[in-house]
């Protein structure tokens, strides 16, 4: 009877202590909380319990930290994204429009002769062009980026796609001081894609290239194992590596691309049609050699 008793008052007197324990270490959870919610420090909640499950908790509290610290970094970025874009936006509307309202205000004089008349409308009709091709490209890029977007995907040969497209800048090609040098090969490849979606791509990397090299620009085509590879290579002394990470960015002006040369979304357009495309687009310089390189999963 004696050793029933010491035994019940043994599992009692464990079973209390326990549960000091166990409340214990759940204010110490709570008082961690507490702090890190306040703002009073970043540490993370201790891993170290009495309780074998209170451990458990912890590590799962941890990981929800995580997460909600990622969120919060990803919606500082957007929010300064949105803001740098905002700013360009109206720095590329406002440059335009306040020169055609300057050559507007000249067409309204009375001593303006025939011929400056002329070149006043030619040069606002110009400006007015640019100021379309920037809006087109936003609303494009907006449009790409939203979530309900899709993709109208179809059987594309790319050995016929690819000197389609090639073929439509040869005029652009010829008014060059350097060549066009290119090799595709003859191998079968054919995509389950959105052709038009490629094709933007391949255009706005070749228009990229025209606009910003003088030199020779390398287009390759060639199968590796399972994917398509295309490569567009040309000159960039404008560029640094410290570049590459910022490239695909919108607006993103490296060497002053937004001078009249372009509106500084191509590229981005082209980054965003690639990730809705589950492809990829890369960029990587070399002895001041840009080479970009787009590549799709072939059908098996």
């Amino acid at each position: 009877m004696v050793y029933i008793v010491a035994a019940v008052s043994l599992i009692a007197i464990t079973a209390l202590i326990r549960l000091y324990m166990l409340k214990k270490e759940m204010k110490q959870i709570h008082r961690q909380l507490h702090d890190y919610n306040q703002g009073l420090t970043e540490k993370k909640v201790d891993l170290r319990f009495f309780e074998r499950d209170l451990e458990q908790l912890a590590i799962e509290i941890n990981n929800l930290m995580d997460l909600v610290a990622e969120a919060k970094a990803l919606r500082r970025r957007t929010e300064h994204e949105l803001k740098q874009s905002i700013s360009h936006i109206s720095h590329d509307l406002r440059t335009p429009l306040t020169s055609i309202l300057g050559y507007i205000q000249l067409l309204e004089s009375d001593q303006v002769t025939d011929e400056e008349r002329r070149e006043y409308i030619s040069i606002a009709k110009s400006r007015t062009k640019r100021l379309q091709v920037l809006l087109n490209d936003f609303f494009e890029l907006s449009v790409i980026e939203s979530m309900d977007y899709e993709l109208k995907t179809e059987k594309v040969n790319m050995n016929v796609l690819v000197p389609e497209i090639l073929l439509g800048f040869y005029d652009r090609f010829n008014e060059r001081k350097g060549e066009a040098v290119i090799q595709l090969t003859e191998e079968r490849l054919l995509l389950t894609a959105d052709e038009s979606a490629i094709k933007r791509v391949i255009e706005n990397l070749i228009t990229n290239a025209i606009h910003h090299s003088d030199g020779p620009i390398w287009i390759n085509m060639e199968r590796h194992e399972s994917t398509v590879v295309l490569s567009i290579q040309n000159a960039a002394n404008h560029l640094q590596r410290s570049d590459m990470n910022n490239l695909f960015d919108r607006f993103y002006t490296a060497d002053q691309s937004r001078s009249g040369k372009g509106t500084g979304l191509g590229l981005a357009i082209a980054k965003s049609l690639m990730v809705k495309m589950n492809g990829e687009l890369t960029a990587d310089l070399s002895e001041n050699q840009i080479v970009m390189k787009c590549v799709w999963r072939l059908d098996h």
